[in-house]
């Protein structure tokens, strides 16, 4: 089992399994020992630097797969089929335990990313260049903090209660990690809002440092701006989730795909409508651990639609066509498999983490939450009758009107692992299909988050305590 204690991090080489991964930056050279002061030498061993932070997005324990299943398998779009591998067999029965290795492997690696993400910026500030080479210092210093930014949230998302569970978001979150000196430490955990305040500063940081040029397949000042937005939408802060949708669906770079050229969102290669992908090209398949073989009715296909979530499309929306129902040899007669992964079992898609559609929707929720009803029905109307030419205009208001939104948000983002962070952070209790049953776990609930990984609570005592409920 790959093992990463925090408190092993040090001003060398990064001990355990760490140092053993390739995809590691501190591995720029496999045939010498380069020390990691020295990494960072100039602007390519920089690149190469990033390179390496962004290669840790693609496993499976993070954006790989776990990332995009968990969050839709706890909740009500996704569940099990009768015949499955046995791969999140827990999660779709709700009895999660701290010795989870899906758990912990998201932990492991998110934490590579905001180690690794902490050691490029703390190169490159090192770094003595003039002229354009500062100009591509700056770009991949910013995209080091976004990406830092990044795996902050998912991990405190995924393994702490959501920003207003409490009045002043002073219940615990995850060790927040802004430097990483030469003697080995073992964090504490962070407030929740502690959390955030780096979060969000690591991703102003990002988009101070950014030029407007940057690489498909990598952060960029949009893709910064975009992260942000969900992030104060998350932290409730809904005036600035609204100003900062509004700076990337107004920047003219972006534009939703109709609903006759639906499928091309999903297709490989870049479309107007992605805002950031990982690019997974042939040889970074990971085959049987893939997203594509997980989903796909040659692979797995461990993982179904419910059937109250393809009732929520009208036969004329596009996004039905992204579920496809047909039997399953030797389980359902009548499943519903997920199609937003076109290369199936035989190369992972691209994965797509922000996208111009969800920029829409977080306008609409935070124009909702701030009693700017017009402004909210106009975004919801706009992504409802993109994805559905005959769709009629919606009306309403209140709760009503965010209820609306919600719905419209599961449509459009079902299977890319944001359903059960909507019901959590809106105080709404979790309806789990599995498959022959339905479980009801209502709000607050202790088993809406992970639990501290039970390795890292032994190798490190200040993590302590574990998450309640574990």
């Amino acid at each position: 089992m790959k093992k990463l204690h925090l408190y092993i991090i040090t001003g060398a080489f990064l001990t355990g399994s760490m140092s053993s991964c390739s995809e590691n930056f501190l591995e720029i050279d496999p045939e010498q020992s380069v020390s990691t002061n020295k990494v960072v030498t100039d602007v390519n061993t920089l690149q190469t630097a990033l390179n390496g932070v962004y290669s840790k997005l693609q496993d499976d324990g993070y954006y790989g797969r776990s990332v995009y299943i968990i969050p839709e398998l706890m909740a009500d779009n996704l569940y099990l089929s009768l015949r499955n591998t046995g791969r999140y067999l827990d999660y779709h029965n709700f009895i999660v335990r701290e010795q989870d290795s899906y758990a912990e492997d998201l932990w492991n690696t998110s934490y590579e990313v905001v180690i690794n993400a902490t050691r490029a910026i703390q190169g490159g500030e090192s770094l003595e260049v003039a002229g354009d080479q500062q100009v591509a210092v700056n770009q991949l210093m910013g995209e080091a903090y976004a990406l830092r930014a990044l795996a902050h949230f998912d991990l405190t998302r995924f393994f702490a209660q959501p920003y207003n569970f409490t009045a002043d978001a002073g219940h615990l979150g995850v060790p927040a990690i802004a430097s990483i000196g030469d003697d080995p430490i073992s964090p504490a955990r962070n407030t929740v809002k502690e959390n955030f305040d780096l979060i969000i500063a690591d991703l102003n940081q990002a988009i101070s440092l950014m030029g407007s040029n940057s690489a498909q397949g990598t952060f960029s000042i949009n893709a910064a701006k975009a992260l942000l937005a969900r992030v104060y939408l998350y932290a409730a802060q809904y005036e600035l989730a609204a100003e900062m949708a509004s700076e990337v669906i107004e920047s003219g770079d972006y534009e939703l795909i109709s609903a006759e050229n639906y499928s091309t969102v999903w297709a490989p290669d870049f479309n107007s409508e992605i805002i950031f992908e990982i690019v997974n090209t042939l040889a970074d398949n990971a085959g049987t651990n893939g997203l594509g073989h997980f989903f796909a009715a040659e692979g797995y296909a461990d993982a179904l639609a419910t059937e109250e979530l393809f009732g929520l499309y009208t036969a004329s929306d596009a996004r039905k066509t992204a579920i496809v129902r047909k039997p399953k040899v030797g389980a359902e007669d009548d499943a519903l498999f997920v199609m937003k992964f076109p290369r199936g079992a035989l190369q992972d898609d691209n994965v797509k983490i922000l996208r111009l559609a969800e920029l829409y929707l977080i306008r609409a929720e935070a124009y909702a939450k701030t009693n700017q009803e017009a402004m909210a029905l106009e975004d919801l109307n706009t992504i409802r009758q993109t994805r559905d030419p005959q769709a009629t205009p919606v009306n309403a208001t209140g709760e009503t009107l965010v209820e609306l939104i919600l719905t419209e948000r599961r449509k459009e983002l079902a299977f890319e692992g944001h359903r059960l962070f909507d019901l959590n952070r809106n105080k709404m209790g979790v309806n789990i299909d599995q498959g022959e049953e339905v479980l009801t776990a209502s709000y607050p609930n202790e088993r809406f988050i992970l639990p501290i990984p039970l390795a890292e609570l032994n190798a490190n005592p200040n993590i302590a305590p574990q998450n309640p409920g574990y």
